[in-house]
């Protein structure tokens, strides 16, 4: 079995001309990019067609890439800047507010809450539900806030590589991601007492 290519070597090949050099760049960073663009817009048949954008971007500006810096990054900060550019030239979007939220989802959090409370395990349709609320509340976090929030909690990338996705100090990320999880839990709490609360009344 052949040894895979680093991703120097797939780009020198991409410019050089080899078409399959750039299939496999895509196939190995499509996830990031599908993700990223999904859990940024939050509407799925956005992601297919930015997606096509992205890799085209990419492919046109392979041959400006510093092959010293990691490409994972560089294919990041491209996906987060068309997902920005997106958000710029659309209609302004509806924004959010917990009156939006029904009494379905109200009992989702407050089983979530009981369930952590309890240090219990979750079910896959658990953690499915778990991530549809995430991504609703997500929706009131700053842009930048919640892309750093995606990539590190949802992506797993390391405060280095989001600094660099994000053309940021490694600080500033550290920050956009503890004001994220602050903020959400906020939002959690306050979601959670203004369901028991109308319960009550």
């Amino acid at each position: 079995m052949a040894e895979a290519k680093t991703d120097a070597q797939l780009v020198k090949a991409t410019v050089e001309g080899d078409p399959q050099a750039f299939e496999e760049i895509v196939e190995r960073y499509q996830r990031l990019v599908f993700n990223i663009i999904y859990h940024y817009m939050g509407r799925r048949n956005e992601v297919e067609d930015l997606a096509q954008e992205v890799f085209l971007k990419v492919f046109r500006a392979l041959d400006t890439f510093d092959a010293t810096r990691p490409l994972k990054s560089w294919i990041g900060r491209i996906t987060a800047n068309t997902c920005l550019d997106e958000i710029r030239k659309a209609p302004k979007r509806k924004v959010w507010s917990f009156a939006d939220l029904g009494g379905d989802e109200e009992s989702k959090i407050e089983y979530f809450y009981e369930r952590f409370g309890q240090h219990s395990s979750l079910t896959e349709k658990d953690v499915e539900d778990l991530f549809e609320l995430l991504e609703k509340l997500m929706e009131r976090l700053n842009k930048k806030d919640k892309m750093a929030f995606v990539l590190r909690e949802l992506e797993g990338l390391s405060y280095p590589e989001i600094a660099k996705t994000l053309e940021s100090s490694e600080l500033a990320v550290r920050l956009r991601v503890s004001r994220s999880k602050k903020r959400l839990q906020k939002d959690l709490e306050e979601i959670l007492y203004s369901g028991k609360k109308r319960i009550d009344d």
